[in-house]
């Protein structure tokens, strides 16, 4: 009797940890954002975004940044693209939203967000959150 109790207890202990790493799998989710910025894009009749490790460098400092302050001007003072003037060509900020179908959507309802996940100029990008206190912070980084 005294080992079927551990194995439950160790058994719902490892089913609790599972469930919980999901959920925070699942909050703020940059790839699942990102794959959903391509399908808008490929359904506008545009080319997807490729994925741009120097641009996600740029958009987790802009992540970052927005945490102290949440603006396009950089807690510096300077222009947003000096994250990296050499790739950084558009850039979409968002925080108060935990999934990928949120920001997404509060982004394609924005104008001037919209136009950025629809120039087809831009041809590569990132997006990098970063959660402080519950809270995400989404940076979307654009690149030609």
């Amino acid at each position: 009797m005294k080992k079927l109790v551990i194995k439950l207890v160790v058994l719902t202990a490892l089913f609790t940890a599972f469930f919980a790493m999901t959920a925070f799998a699942a909050k703020g989710d940059a790839k699942a954002a990102f794959t959903k910025v391509n399908e808008i894009r490929v359904a506008n009749g545009l080319q997807p975004l490729t994925w741009n490790f120097q641009i996600e460098n740029a958009a987790k400092v802009r992540a970052t940044e927005i945490v102290r302050s949440f603006s396009h001007t950089r807690p510096d003072g300077s222009a947003w693209y000096t994250a990296d003037p050499s790739v950084l060509y558009g850039e979409n900020l968002a925080q108060y939203f935990d999934g990928a179908d949120e920001v997404v959507v509060a982004w394609m309802n924005s104008p001037a967000h919209r136009a950025n996940i629809l120039k087809p100029e831009f041809k590569s990008g990132a997006i990098y959150t970063v959660e402080v206190n519950g809270e995400v912070y989404w940076a979307q980084e654009f690149g030609i």
